[in-house]
């Protein structure tokens, strides 16, 4: 069965397909949202959110509702090194506009369900398989749930379906990162000790940990290590978790000696996706579809937000003209957004694998917490980027 054309399709449900369905249904336009999931569903994810999220979360209108999740507030990020010496950086910001930690079941719901009051048209359980160009310029997504497939026809096609994306493996659009093959796994902890109002990160040789409080107790810890290291796993990825963290992260597995791990670990990977572009005729990408990058400074929800909110400018611009076979404004405006928070993210990439200068950094940066803040600051995502890119943030770190 085929559809009448729809303005806008959107195949993922996440916070950027989500925000983007909102921020256009909210200019005018016809908008059906489709995920394959039902919500609330898990995501592997390291759940602590940067402080810039809380100015596009308002923006969409669901800011108290997120609130009302009572996420657990970060007020900056404590980093540990190879060798245990540890700094910490702060956001510098009000107490009601710091970062937060949530659980990504609960958050992505809250959004979701924003977006079916704004009137966006969600079906859940609804997975798109086919995507093909229509002869009258529009998209055709084969989309199946339990009625059986259905066809639909949308003037502009979003994928927001994550690393895995539909959407954008038609469109020949993704691929994976020539040398980053790096996996994630991720378990909830009840019990953890020695949990603070900062999201961690322990570095060590090939990899590192995240530790996110969540509040009442539980905190989420995930680690990134090679593909070559996750060959250990083997088929028994939870026994590979707890004995990951005992060798590499001894100083955690004591803070975990007596907590509960509440279900059985989940993995994800290869984490590093390249995009050829991030638009096409008629389509364009955002969230994880648009490249997904190694999680070091931990951006990905607010990256998720901010590129809905870029590409809605360039999507309402096209419909609105009818000229939809370009959306290479929103390649512009993304790319332009976030240049040099991806080149700091290789940088960092190159410190995190290289023990004896991750040390060394993270020993100036002790001595430095001026440096440390302006770092942290950079991730979550309120200092531009560009000011640790200059010859006088390099200088100003070397000699300290």
């Amino acid at each position: 069965m085929t559809s009448a054309v729809r303005d806008v399709l959107v195949v993922g449900g996440g916070p950027a397909g989500s925000a983007l369905a909102v921020l256009l249904r909210r200019r005018g336009h016809d908008v059906v949202l489709v995920d394959e999931a039902r919500f609330p569903r898990d995501k592997v994810c390291g759940e602590g959110v940067s402080p810039e999220a809380w100015r596009l979360l308002a923006d969409l209108g669901v800011d108290a509702e997120v609130r009302a999740l009572g996420p657990h507030p970060l007020r900056g990020m404590a980093l540990v090194s190879p060798d245990g010496t540890g700094f910490r950086g702060l956001y510098r910001r009000r107490d009601d506009d710091l970062g937060f930690a949530v659980r990504r079941d609960r958050l992505d719901h809250v959004l979701l369900q924003h977006a079916r009051r704004a009137g966006v048209e969600v079906r859940e359980a609804t997975r798109a398989t086919v995507l093909r160009w229509a002869a009258d310029g529009a998209h055709e997504v084969t989309v199946a749930n339990g009625a059986g497939p259905e066809s639909i026809q949308a003037r502009l096609v979003v994928g927001a379906d994550g690393r895995r994306s539909v959407v954008a493996r038609s469109l020949g659009l993704l691929l994976e990162h020539a040398s980053l093959r790096k996996f994630a796994v991720r378990g909830h902890w009840r019990g953890m000790q020695g949990l603070e109002a900062c999201g961690e990160m322990h570095v060590a040789a090939g990899g590192y940990c995240g530790v996110a409080p969540l509040g009442d107790g539980l905190a989420n810890v995930a680690f990134v290590l090679d593909r070559r290291d996750m060959a250990e796993a083997g088929g028994d990825l939870e026994a590979f978790y707890r004995s990951s963290i005992t060798r590499r992260w001894p100083r955690l597995a004591e803070r975990l000696a007596i907590a509960q791990l509440l279900a059985p670990p989940r993995a994800i990977g290869p984490l590093a996706l390249q995009a050829r572009g991030l638009s096409a005729p008629g389509a364009l990408l955002v969230g994880d579809a648009a490249g997904f990058y190694d999680p070091f400074t931990g951006e990905g929800v607010t990256l998720a937000l901010r590129s809905a909110e870029l590409a809605a400018g360039a999507a309402d611009d096209a419909l609105r003209s009818g000229r939809t076979g370009d959306l290479r404004a929103y390649d512009r405006a993304r790319h332009a957004a976030t240049r040099d928070k991806f080149r700091l993210n290789r940088l960092l990439q190159r410190v995190v694998a290289w023990p004896a200068l991750a040390n060394a950094v993270a020993r100036r940066l002790a001595r430095r917490p001026d440096l440390a803040d302006q770092l942290v600051g950079i991730a979550g995502d309120f200092v531009p980027a560009r000011t640790a890119l200059g010859p006088r943030f390099v200088w100003d770190l070397l000699r300290s």
